[in-house]
């Protein structure tokens, strides 16, 4: 069968692995010029088009954009043709919409009445990408998923719940498109891990209206290879994730852990660095040019052991030869959750300037991975990057990097820029500037707060690379003691943001503010 997906994000990539590993005919789009997907098409073993190729090419074709996209698909090209919808509202990126929120519409109904021409299911919009890789079984194994469908079209509907059940899912069939708010965001069914019958009794114990918190889906995801409660984790009054610190040799996971459970931190973004030598980030690969790709040993492995405690993001070059293929493969990755860009001298910021680190930011926002960015003279470089890629979730490192007090200031006014994120590291370093550094570092938050909103600022120790002597704790402790805060601000700024920003699951029980 040919099947055009339309989407080269997690879910689409994920659905032409599939696909093509059944020997399907495939052929993946992406917002952009499908020459960007070279390497993808290689990897999925799969060829490249437009959207509007990829929907003509398609006996079956799989949407998976923004559910705010859909408005700009061409019907023509899906004019008879069964579409599969695997598209969510996420009212923080598509914006609000009251119908939506009550159940009153459906997203593949939305979707159904764009494409009046076409056959659409509902289907894979209840599943995680990292599941639909790991999650398949034969069918009668006794741990097999079961994956919700529903439309209009019962011929379609059979031919998709033939496909699902061969890439290794049952499927429960809630029948007209209008029952599928029953297994849209937030609801018991979604992102679950179920048998067909406890798909069943989920999707009978919807209620319309009513919906999870952001994330809570993630808290029990039913997983059979769930890891037994270790020592003290979880414990803790509120949900704490440490937006990063840097694993090395000196910082084994086990005592990573111990530390972690001891101040009551449930996750953390890693930054692999294992020091300098020669001058260039440890552990890497050098290249020619004696410039070096960071290896994320450590971080990989912590998070293979521990999925729920461990994510990172990787360092990247200009110079790397196969920057692209590097960065779609390491985002493949166990852990990874977005990438990170250090400009140490002029001549990089006179680079990406120039246009030289285009690239990179253009990957990672066909990716939809964030960029922690830091450099100096930060705030400048920050704006050309948000024109440039308005779409990608940039996140401004250390305080902006602050060397001044008028450079505060410009960090300050990044908030205009709805694509920020302001990481609170090393305030200490920019408030060192002002007449009372404590005084000043403390106002310096409720000022960021006012700016950017707490829902876009993270608390990250970066304890390993502390230039002061405040400790872990100390640096945990003046967040979640500031006395300005309020006990929803203070969810956000030490975990509900970083969770977000970076796609962590919530933990079973926490309160994410």
């Amino acid at each position: 069968m040919k099947i055009g997906i339309v989407g080269a994000g997690f879910i689409g990539r994920a659905i032409a692995a599939a696909a093509s590993g059944q020997g399907h005919e495939v052929m993946i789009a992406n917002s952009r010029d499908p020459r960007t997907l070279g390497s993808t098409a290689v990897a999925l073993g799969c060829a490249t088009g437009t959207a509007e190729e990829a929907a003509r090419f398609g006996e079956v074709v799989v949407v998976s954009i923004p559910f705010s996209a859909i408005s700009g698909l061409d019907p023509a090209p899906y004019e008879g043709k069964i579409v599969i919808d695997t598209c969510n509202h996420y009212p923080a990126r598509d914006g609000e919409d009251a119908a939506l929120a009550a159940n009153e519409d459906t997203t593949g109904g939305r979707l159904a009445q764009h494409l009046p021409g076409a056959r659409v299911v509902k289907a894979f919009n209840a599943i995680l990408q990292g599941d639909l890789v790991t999650d398949p079984r034969p069918a009668g194994d006794p741990e097999r998923r079961a994956l919700p469908i529903a439309g209009d079209d019962a011929g379609a509907r059979a031919v998709v719940a033939g496909l699902l059940d061969e890439w290794g899912f049952d499927v429960v069939d809630a029948g007209p498109m209008a029952e599928s708010w029953r297994f849209e965001r937030g609801k018991p069914g979604y992102c679950i891990r179920l048998d067909r019958a406890g798909m069943e009794q989920a999707l009978a114990a919807a209620r319309k209206g009513v919906a999870a918190p952001y994330g809570s889906w993630r808290r029990d995801r039913g997983t059979p290879a769930a890891q037994p409660a270790r020592g003290i984790a979880g414990r803790g009054a509120i949900d704490i994730v440490d937006g990063q610190f840097h694993l090395g040799l000196e910082h084994g996971t086990e005592a990573t852990l111990a530390a972690m459970d001891a101040l009551g931190i449930r996750a953390m973004i890693a930054y692999e660095s294992w020091g300098q030598i020669g001058g260039a980030p440890s552990p890497a690969v050098m290249l020619e040019g004696g410039h070096a790709r960071a290896i994320p040993l450590r971080a990989v492995e912590a998070a293979i052991l521990h999925p729920d405690r461990f994510a990172f993001v990787q360092r990247i070059t200009r110079h790397d030869p196969d920057l692209e293929v590097f960065m779609r493969i390491t985002a493949q990755s166990p852990g990874c959750r977005g990438f990170r860009v250090i400009l140490g001298s002029r001549a990089e910021r006179d680079a990406l300037l120039a246009g030289d680190w285009d690239r990179a930011f253009a990957v990672a926002a066909d990716l939809g991975l964030p960029v922690a960015f830091l450099s100096a003279r930060l705030p400048g470089l920050a704006r050309e990057i948000a024109r440039r890629f308005p779409g990608l979730t940039l996140v401004i490192d250390h305080c902006g990097w602050a060397g001044s007090t008028g450079e505060w200031d410009e960090v300050i006014r990044l908030g205009d820029l709805p694509g920020t994120v302001l990481k609170w590291s090393h305030p200490n370093r920019t408030f060192r500037h002002f007449d009372d550094p404590g005084a000043m570092e403390a106002q310096g938050l409720l000022d960021a707060v006012a700016s950017f909103g707490a829902g876009r600022i993270f608390w990250a120790s970066d304890a390993t690379h502390e230039e002061t002597r405040q400790s872990w704790a100390e640096s945990l402790a003046a967040v979640r003691y500031h006395p300005g805060l309020g006990e929803a601000e203070r969810g956000l700024i030490l975990a509900g943001t970083v969770r977000r920003v970076f796609g962590l699951g919530a933990p079973g029980g926490a309160a994410t503010g």
